[in-house]
C-alpha cells in the first residue's frame, strides 16, 4: 500500500500509545494503511521530542525541562492531499495564522507553503527532498517571552497535485505553561488553548458558539493568533 493511492483530502488524528484506551478514530478500510500510518507517526513524533530538548538547551533549561509536558500529548498528524487543479488562481488557500501547539513538522511533496518574515513579506517555504519544514507555535512563543516567535504562515492554491503531511507537536492536553521566568501569571493551559483554537478554526463550531451551546475556554490566549502578523500591526 502506498500513500499516494489515497484520493481525495483525508485527515488523521493519531494519538495512540500503548496501554492507552480504545482508538476512537476510524481508519479506511485500505490493507497496511495504519500499520504504515502509525509507523510514520511514531518516527516523526521521536523527532519532535528531540528537537523540544534542543528548544529548551537554546532557551537556558534543561534538556529534559519539557520532558515530563509529553507523556501523551494530543500531537495530531494529518494526511491532506491537494488534487490537481489546473484552473488554480495565484490566492490564499488557507488564510494567515500561527499554529497553536510548540511546533510543527511539515513534510509536503510540492510549494504551496508561504511564511511571513520580518519585514511583512510573504516568501515562499518549499519543500526539501528528505527533509522538514519546521514551524514554531503559540505555545513556544508564548513559554519563551517572545525569544521565539510563532511562525505566521499561509497556504496558497496551487495547480499541481501535493501531499501534505503536518504532524502538530502538542504539550500534554492539562500542561499549564508558563511565561519563562515569570511564574506571576495565570499561565496558558494547553489542551484549552488547542481546544480554543480549533473552535475558531471550524464554522460549525464558531455557529456552536454563537448559539450559546459551547463556549470559549478560560484558560486559551486571547489572542487568535501570536507570531509575525501580530507584531507587524
Amino acid at each position: 500500500m502506498t500513500i499516494g493511492a489515497l484520493p481525495g483530502l483525508w485527515r488523521r488524528s493519531v494519538i495512540e500509545r500503548p496501554g492507552s484506551p480504545p482508538d476512537p478514530n476510524q481508519w479506511p478500510d485500505l490493507p497496511g494503511f495504519a500499520a504504515e500510518v502509525m509507523a510514520y507517526y511514531h518516527a516523526v513524533f521521536a523527532i519532535g521530542c528531540r528537537l523540544v530538548q534542543g528548544f529548551a538547551l537554546a532557551l537556558g533549561q534543561d534538556a529534559g525541562y519539557f520532558d515530563r509536558l509529553i507523556r501523551k500529548p494530543p500531537s495530531q498528524l494529518r494526511l491532506m492531499h491537494y488534487p490537481i487543479n489546473p484552473t488554480a488562481r495565484d490566492e490564499p488557500a488557507i488564510g494567515a495564522h500561527t499554529d497553536c501547539e510548540c511546533f510543527t513538522l511539515l513534510m509536503a511533496t510540492s510549494p504551496g507553503l508561504e511564511i511571513l518574515n520580518g519585514r511583512g513579506q510573504w516568501v515562499e517555504a518549499p519543500p526539501v527532498p528528505r527533509a522538514f519544514v519546521v514551524n514554531l507555535g503559540d505555545m513556544l512563543e508564548f513559554w519563551s517571552r517572545g525569544a521565539l516567535i510563532a511562525t505566521t504562515l499561509r497556504v496558497r492554491k496551487v495547480r499541481q497535485e501535493r501531499y501534505s503531511f503536518p504532524l502538530f507537536f502538542n504539550l500534554d492536553y492539562a500542561t499549564r505553561l508558563m511565561p519563562l521566568h515569570d511564574a506571576s501569571g495565570p499561565g496558558l493551559a494547553a489542551g484549552e488553548h488547542l481546544h480554543a483554537q480549533t473552535i475558531r478554526t471550524f464554522h460549525y463550531l464558531q455557529k456552536r458558539l454563537a448559539r450559546g451551546e459551547i463556549a470559549m475556554p478560560a484558560g486559551s490566549l486571547a489572542a487568535a493568533s501570536l507570531g509575525q502578523q501580530e507584531r507587524l500591526r
